[in-house]
């Protein structure tokens, strides 16, 4: 009977061991991430913003803002990560971008979770905002700051007919260009389909590329058959930041058949704020209005 009792004791103390730790490590799958890799210049904003920055291990060639994310480790850029750096930073969780998610594969074949962070829209930042969030233990700070970016974007949105009514303006938005090339053979604009077309519609403005896709690659008879009314060209840190607005807008001029270039309605926004749709939406959505409706030629960041 006594060895019956040390027996049943001894199995009864292993099975509450277990017990234990099966419960520590529930508890500790179920704590929120401390290190937290961003391969998205957008998701980097996002987890910045809602006051993830000292949790942020590492982030990409791209992620400059704000500018503490400089300080962080880099592992590439969006579109080549280097997943030796990946493991050696052992993350907790990784937040990748809807534009990059064949790297997402990859970073759950080496067993760390991913969040994908959206950005065709101001919907789908509202809700990546709110996911990663979930993910990260910060639930409340998300759907308050949804709250906020919501009434921002609420106050600077224009009815359809704009300030007095009028018909929308057919408005072409530049994405990137060869600079040294004035001939204007290749301009990438920015289609019905990209995170632009909702700027350009809550500016009270229409996309005059026509065909239903993110973004395109047109000639300079494009642009002709096109015949915007504005053209809007976004120049970014990686972009043409050696060369001025003036030389820029002098290049548009040349372009004899254009009206918008020959009318002086070309605009040109700088900064990398243009180029991302995240928590700072708001500044390019009047960035945006600004160019369309107050006749302002330039915009920086």
């Amino acid at each position: 009977m006594i060895i019956i009792k040390r027996l049943f004791s001894r199995h009864f103390l292993a099975f509450l061991a277990l017990a234990a730790l099966c419960a520590a490590s529930h508890a500790a799958s179920a704590a929120p991430p401390q290190k937290i890799l961003s391969l998205s210049p957008a998701a980097t904003e996002i987890l910045f913003d809602l006051g993830l920055g000292d949790r942020v291990v590492g982030v990409t060639d791209y992620c400059t803002w704000p500018p503490e994310a400089k300080s962080k480790q880099s592992v590439g850029d969006m579109m080549h990560v280097n997943m030796e750096t990946v493991v050696s930073m052992d993350p907790d969780i990784v937040v990748v971008s809807s534009m990059n998610t064949h790297i997402e594969s990859q970073i759950k074949a080496l067993g760390y979770p991913a969040a994908v962070v959206g950005q065709d829209n101001f919907e789908e930042v509202l809700d990546s905002m709110l996911r990663v969030g979930e993910a990260c233990g910060v639930e409340d700070t998300a759907k308050r700051r949804v709250g906020e970016l919501i009434g921002a974007v609420e106050a600077l949105t224009l009815k359809p007919g704009g300030k007095d009514g009028k018909k929308p303006p057919r408005v072409l938005v530049v994405v990137g260009r060869d600079i040294d090339d004035t001939s204007f053979k290749k301009t990438y604009v920015a289609g019905p389909r990209s995170f632009y077309n909702d700027l350009l519609n809550r500016s009270a403005a229409v996309n005059a590329y026509p065909d239903d896709l993110l973004y395109a690659n047109v000639s300079q008879e494009g642009l002709l058959r096109m015949d915007p009314d504005l053209i809007i060209e976004l120049v970014g840190e990686h972009g043409m930041t050696n060369v001025d607005t003036k030389s820029i807008l002098a290049q548009w001029k040349k372009v004899k058949d254009l009206r918008a270039a020959q009318s002086g309605n070309v605009a040109v926004i700088r900064g990398d704020f243009a180029f991302r749709v995240g928590p700072r939406y708001p500044l390019v959505l009047e960035a945006f209005k600004k160019a369309i409706h107050d006749g302002v030629r330039e915009i920086r960041e």
